[in-house]
């Protein structure tokens, strides 16, 4: 399928593309269509309304330009791009929103070993705040456990290190201790989630190349964590967990996305974090999960949208079938690094926001998406 006939059919199901040439001039066209122009490389994206005016904007973070840059949404399904910052450093990745007043966001810096917080302009350009030393690092996640305020899990690009930052201070950068997890080979993502059901979240994640999932429990005010195996696989590489009550029966369950398997592997909790292995939701395209998200409509309805290796998978669950899901597989040239399932234009229903590598464009594909993937697929197999 050409260039220009793929730009037609994103027109026409209300798709906004992300091209891969920042030189590129502005396509014109309606506001479900408005075309988006980051840069190449692109790692990682974050939905948050960074300007206060209660729409979601975007923050692309280009690992290959090294710079970040702000989509700001002045209006439903219009964005206006800002110029690319150089902030970030050498080869970045994952940009968070920290939770507090006001409000600031932490960028991976990992080229220049650095974790730096930066808050939003009125314009929407970012502003550098505080910096702190971080070997490398590829993902933080915050967490809040009793008497730590303010915590961060970093996770290392690569190694066998996890690292949390106790009372981390956005505006100094500063924190109260600092501990060294060695766990597992390759930590990935940190999540965090009541599995326990003891109102106090405990830090979930896996390690990749050690085919392991670990968990870390608050340890009390005044002692060190202390990891512990959560389950191990015989194979698989797990690229992510997700915490997901997959069986609607009130507890928190984990979804863990395997690098060369073809599936998710669903581990069912008792309510006290004891877990058994349920049965797998398959995986349609070519071996291997890179990124996976959560999602659901206003009526309900819940999606997973994985993307692997040449391809970006949705998964709806089918009605009044609790964890049991159908799926459509939309071809890519490449794959995603980093997808999102939020409602970019608040009427209700969940959209798909991807940050694609190399030059595939990245895109926000609006929902309701089966219906919208279902036309996207149909043009793939046209083309």
């Amino acid at each position: 399928m050409s260039r220009w006939i793929l730009a037609m059919a994103l027109w026409m199901v209300g798709i906004v593309a992300v091209a891969e040439d920042a030189t590129t001039p502005p396509v014109s066209a309606p506001p479900d269509a408005q075309s988006l122009l980051p840069t190449q490389g692109v790692i990682h994206v974050l939905a948050d309304d960074i300007t206060g005016d209660g729409r979601l904007d975007l923050i692309f973070t280009s690992h290959n330009n090294n710079e970040i840059q702000v989509y700001q949404q002045v209006a439903p399904r219009h964005f206006e791009a800002h110029d690319p910052q150089a902030i970030t450093g050498f080869h970045p990745n994952d940009t968070i929103v920290l939770p507090g007043t006001p409000k600031r966001y932490l960028i991976n810096a990992e080229g220049e070993g650095k974790l730096k917080v930066v808050k939003a302009q009125p314009d929407g350009r970012l502003e550098l705040i505080s910096e702190r030393a971080q070997p490398a690092p590829r993902a933080s996640t915050p967490f809040f456990w009793p008497g730590w305020a303010l915590s961060l899990a970093v996770a290392p690009f690569s190694g066998r290190t996890l690292t949390l930052l106790r009372g981390f201070n956005p505006e100094t950068a500063e924190v109260n201790a600092v501990y060294t997890l060695t766990l597992g080979n390759e930590p990935k993502h940190v999540r965090s989630a009541d599995l326990n059901g003891d109102g106090i979240d405990e830090l979930v994640l896996t390690s990749r190349l050690g085919n392991d999932v670990w968990v870390i429990d608050y340890p009390g005010p005044d002692k060190e964590p202390v990891p512990r195996r959560l389950w191990s696989f015989e194979q698989g590489w797990p690229r992510h967990v997700l915490p997901f009550d997959i069986d609607r029966n009130g507890t928190v369950d984990l979804l863990v996305s395997m690098a060369v398997r073809q599936e998710i592997v669903v581990l069912l909790n008792d309510g006290k974090g004891h877990f058994t292995e349920g049965k797998p939701i398959p995986y349609p395209g070519k071996t291997g999960i890179h990124v996976m998200a959560t999602g659901q409509d206003r009526d309900g309805t819940r999606y997973l949208l994985a993307g692997g290796i040449h391809a970006l998978v949705l998964y709806r669950e089918i009605k009044d079938t609790p964890g049991i899901f159908e799926n459509i597989q939309l071809p890519l040239a490449r794959w995603p690094n980093w997808v999102e399932l939020k409602d970019m234009d608040g009427d209700g229903w969940v959209d798909a926001v991807t940050a694609i590598q190399g030059t595939e464009p990245s895109a926000v594909i609006y929902g309701p998406l089966w219906e919208t993937f279902t036309k996207l697929a149909a043009g793939k197999k046209a083309g």
